[in-house]
């Protein structure tokens, strides 16, 4: 899967000895509080960074979760094509795993169960590896603090959105590929955990342009409720460019991140010019 998405990305760079950049290895560190005490860990994250000082605008992306079971926990999500291709317009680009996911030290405890609790629960302590990335990023002279992009792919798509709303002042936009927490067999009806619920609230008094991609044909989320997700987030005020592609009748839309890039990338380079980044 990752595989093919490096290669139609490279297909349209230079093929050169950053071909074989797979990034550089950060650890970030995190507090993790307690019933009785706090508890120091690290969280592994990837980075793509161009040459020289900086300091360079940024995208962030978060991964999805495990499927559940689909994708070990243990496996480094590194989109490397991803990389080469930012940091050829002069973009850096940073991977970080959540809690109990590669390399990050910590437990798991992104629920699958299809309940209100476990929904907000599980976004809530997502969000809280978040925060430690931010902290970090915000020490790192490179960076340009202006000029942070936030995206991510299934629940981290749902995650950057989330999350972009309840700190807009950190971010210049968000790119949700193929977002979502739960898939439609959960029938979470409810706004405060239902995906369409949650793209709603993070939209209202929300400033920042958001695009949305997603592919059609995607085995957790109806065309229908896809549709759903752009509409309540506009009607609820949100600014947003959405792209909704047909892959052909035997493609996994939820694929479209890592393996449907050439369906994608001009949008992305469109948006990322609207921002002024390319």
């Amino acid at each position: 899967m990752m595989f093919r998405f490096a290669l139609s990305l490279l297909t349209l760079i230079s093929v050169s000895a950053q071909a074989l950049d797979r990034g550089e290895t950060i650890s970030i560190p995190m507090t993790e509080q307690g019933l009785l005490w706090d508890k120091q860990i690290q969280l592994e994250a990837t980075l793509y960074k161009p040459a020289g000082d900086g300091p360079f605008p940024l995208v962030i992306f978060n991964h999805g979760s495990t499927g559940p079971g689909i994708i070990a926990n243990t496996l480094t999500i590194n989109p490397w094509g991803f990389g080469t291709y930012l940091n050829k317009h002069n973009i850096a680009l940073l991977i970080p795993m959540r809690r109990g996911r590669g390399a990050s030290q910590g437990s798991y405890n992104e629920s699958y169960n299809c309940s209100v609790n476990s929904v907000e629960s599980g976004i809530n302590y997502a969000s809280q590896s978040l925060d430690a990335t931010m902290q970090y990023l915000q020490q790192q002279t490179w960076l340009d603090q202006n000029n942070i992009v936030i995206s991510g792919h299934s629940r981290g798509g749902l995650l950057s959105v989330v999350y972009a709303a309840k700190h807009p002042q950190w971010f210049k936009g968000v790119v949700n590929f193929s977002g979502g927490w739960m898939g439609d067999e959960c029938q979470i009806n409810t706004p405060l955990a239902s995906n369409q619920g949650l793209f709603s609230k993070a939209a209202k008094n929300n400033p920042l342009p958001h695009l949305f991609m997603y592919g059609r044909n995607d085995p957790y989320y109806s065309n229908t409720e896809i549709e759903s997700y752009a509409q309540t987030f506009e009607d609820a005020g949100g600014q947003l460019d959405f792209h909704f592609y047909s892959l052909g009748s035997s493609a996994n839309g939820h694929a479209l991140f890592y393996e449907y890039s050439d369906f994608w990338l001009e949008g992305f380079k469109q948006y990322m010019q609207q921002l002024d980044l390319m």
